[in-house]
């Protein structure tokens, strides 16, 4: 987290692919959100993905985040530098809740 005064994060995830589509990062994402914006009081919360990260963006996309922009050959990928989407959630924004543990 930056400077208190900003009350921002930024979040990323890494799945293994063996766990891919079975809705983890999903509910982890929307747990960190809950918890970020519900306990720390955050602001705004910054996410990003490689462009051609379809999965990704549907996480983030579900998860209520807003794409801001394009940033140019940010990632540094084994295939080379890729842009990187940036997106981003506001307190204010509309979000599912987190899942209830039973």
């Amino acid at each position: 987290m930056g400077h208190s005064k900003y009350k921002r994060a930024e979040v990323w995830f890494k799945i293994h692919k063996a766990f891919w589509n079975q809705g983890f990062a999903s509910e982890a994402s929307c747990a960190i959100l809950a918890f970020s914006f519900d306990t720390l009081k955050l602001h705004r919360i910054e996410a990003g993905c490689a462009v051609d990260n379809i999965g990704s963006v549907k996480v983030l996309k579900k998860a209520g985040f807003i794409r801001e922009g394009t940033g140019r050959k940010v990632l540094p990928l084994k295939s080379g530098w890729s842009d990187n989407f940036e997106y981003v959630i506001l307190e204010s924004d509309t979000r599912p809740q987190p899942k209830e543990q039973v």
